[in-house]
């Protein structure tokens, strides 16, 4: 990939795929009585809209008719925000059952705004408190699904 429309066919294919993978995976997952979502439901979800945003990036990609872009990536800046951003994603997916899925998510969203947003210390700190509340309400209290609760289960 020299140019960035064949790095937006190509990502958006891939993402594509991915959807498609994840919308297939999710008619496996069994249902359990009494719950007030269907299991199904969300990984359905980000399947297809993974699905859509693929094709939406592919299409844009297709449809691009002006200068060829051309990449020069990656540089070791890019390299390094790549491992950062691999390494941030092993410690929160470490972190989701002692800490809980609103505090991990929490905190990984706020180191990622706070280095790849470049955001003073307190903003990225109140996005990931917000991110945090947002996941909570919407996902555990609006949906009632189930996810670790870690530390906020001392609260109950």
């Amino acid at each position: 990939m020299r140019t960035l429309k064949q790095a937006d066919i190509f990502t958006g294919a891939f993402l594509a795929i991915l959807g498609a993978a994840t919308v297939v995976a999710s008619t496996g997952i069994k249902g359990v009585a009494g719950e007030t979502l269907d299991p199904r439901t969300l990984p359905t979800i980000v399947g297809w809209a993974l699905v859509a945003l693929g094709l939406g990036i592919v299409s844009i990609g297709v449809r691009y008719q002006g200068e060829a872009k051309y990449i020069s990536w990656p540089t070791k800046q890019g390299v390094l925000r790549i491992a950062i951003n691999i390494v941030a994603l092993i410690v929160y997916f470490s972190a989701l059952e002692p800490l809980g899925f609103p505090i991990s998510t929490g905190i990984y969203s706020a180191i990622l705004f706070w280095y790849l947003g470049r955001y003073r210390v307190w903003i990225a700190a109140l996005g990931g408190l917000a991110t945090g509340a947002v996941i909570y309400f919407v996902f555990m209290e609006l949906l009632g699904l189930n996810f670790p609760l870690g530390l906020l289960e001392l609260l109950y």
